[in-house]
């Protein structure tokens, strides 16, 4: 991890776990953040909610310069960018991390999970440090064999992943769970939506349950660092069954509109 000081990244030592974080986890294509601007509107409105910041953020100039930099000397092709305070008087840090992108060979393995955020966590709205719940999940589901956990809501509401949004094909229309204030509004959803309705192409933004991961007939999830990928549900593994994959009526649209939105930026 490195903050950014006098117009440089140097080496800083790791937060205190307890410490509430804004982040954006982004990833680089064909060696450029094409979603960067987008980052730091939803960074700007966690601070704020956070009561981190009070005015405009202000982005340090050569910011974006020394994170490309770092990121390619270093092959990586993830960042992430913190905001975290720097004491009294609304002082922020800016840390950054890369690391490299790790691809899956096939569809993202779901199983729903249980687990439960305990109080004193940020919002689920809000991206930010402590992510305990969200690692609670992804421990959960990786246990049963999977990629990723589908968090189920108390009165079985299906929300989002550990990782990222979820889409379902149903009744002929792509779905994703409404923001309320459970889900967060990733910014790979809101590329796509926009990107989806722009084709003209039918979207619901609704509550989602249970039964809608058994009716779907296509699954996907999506992030910026990876964009959407095809979802499929775990069985029990116990039993020597394999993922279940539902008819696949083509999770390549959402590729397709993603790849043409962000490579236009680049």
């Amino acid at each position: 991890m490195k903050e950014f000081v006098h117009g440089a990244l140097v080496e800083c030592r790791p937060l205190p776990a307890h410490l509430v974080v804004p982040f954006e986890t982004m990833g680089l294509v064909r060696g450029a953040l094409p979603l960067w601007s987008r980052h730091l509107v939803r960074l700007e409105a966690a601070a704020r909610e956070l009561g981190l910041v009070q005015g405009p953020l202000q982005v340090p100039g050569g910011l974006l310069h020394a994170v490309l930099d770092e990121a390619r000397a270093r092959t990586h092709d993830v960042v992430r960018l913190e905001l975290a305070p720097a004491g009294a008087g609304g002082a922020v840090v800016w840390r950054v991390h890369t690391r490299v992108r790790h691809l899956l060979t096939g569809p993202v393995v779901l199983v729903p999970t249980v687990a439960r955020r305990a109080p004193g966590l940020p919002p689920p709205h809000l991206k930010a440090l402590p992510r305990t719940a969200y690692d609670d999940v992804l421990s959960e589901a990786r246990a049963a064999g999977a990629d990723d956990g589908i968090v189920v809501g108390d009165e079985g509401a299906v929300l989002e992943t550990a990782l990222g949004n979820l889409w379902f094909h149903v009744a002929g229309a792509w779905v994703t769970p409404a923001l309320d204030q459970r889900v967060l509004p990733g910014i790979a959803r809101a590329v796509l939506l926009e990107a989806l309705a722009a084709r003209g192409i039918e979207v619901v933004e609704r509550a989602c349950d249970i039964a809608d991961l058994h009716r779907a007939t296509a699954i996907a999830v999506s992030n910026a660092v990876h964009g959407p990928r095809r979802a499929v549900l775990a069985r029990v593994r116990s039993r020597g069954e394999e993922a279940s994959s539902p008819c696949e009526p083509g999770t390549g649209i959402l590729t397709e509109c993603w790849e043409q939105a962000v490579l236009r930026r680049c």
